[in-house]
């Protein structure tokens, strides 16, 4: 999926998200704020903010910061050359590992690098895995090819052992503990990135 996603035309790509946006705004905003509060204990007032609002926002300004990165072009050419800014997905996947007390953080960690063109593999937090368990829905129903980002629940270690063992690991996004990312990188540490 990471080759056909990545030549996707941005417009293509963000309309997922947007779309995302408002399907959570609407027609989820019940589902992933319930499933929020009883997976994450957060008050129905704290599920709003962070469950529906925040990621809501995510998608959104997402959206509109990458209409500026793409927009950013070269002002000055040389005399019969045209210079142009050719932004591209990485060569490989992004792991996104997302935190057990926010939703938003978890959509945002798996949604940013596939709006850039990018594939995820998002491992998400027991706690929240029914919360981003209907966001990975909500973004399959906006749109988002299979492929695109995959919703892997599994153990921080066995997700670390197979994934960041990788050749193809091309990134990590991760909200947590500061222990839990000093093992993280030190894993990724003792990786050999030189792809024949």
């Amino acid at each position: 999926a990471r080759k056909e996603w990545e030549l996707t035309p941005f417009d293509r790509r963000a309309a997922v998200f947007l779309k995302a946006a408002d399907l959570l705004a609407g027609k989820y905003r019940s589902r992933v704020l319930a499933a929020t509060m009883a997976g994450q204990g957060k008050t129905v007032f704290q599920a709003e903010i962070d469950a529906t609002c925040e990621l809501i926002d995510f998608f959104r300004f997402g959206v509109q910061y990458a209409q500026e990165i793409y927009s950013n072009q070269p002002q000055l050419h040389s005399p019969g050359i045209w210079n142009r800014l050719v932004y591209r997905g990485l060569e490989g996947f992004i792991a996104a590992i997302s935190p057990f007390n926010f939703t938003a953080i978890g959509g945002n960690l798996a949604g940013t690098p596939a709006l850039m063109g990018n594939v995820t593999l998002w491992k998400p937090s027991h706690q929240a895995m029914l919360s981003n368990w209907i966001v990975f829905q909500i973004l399959r129903e906006a749109g988002l090819p299979d492929g695109v980002v995959s919703f892997l629940p599994s153990s921080v270690p066995l997700f670390g052992d197979v994934v960041l063992s990788s050749h193809h690991l091309a990134g990590l996004n991760f909200t947590g503990s500061s222990n839990t990312l000093k093992k993280l990188w030190k894993q990724v540490s003792f990786l050999d990135y030189c792809i024949p």
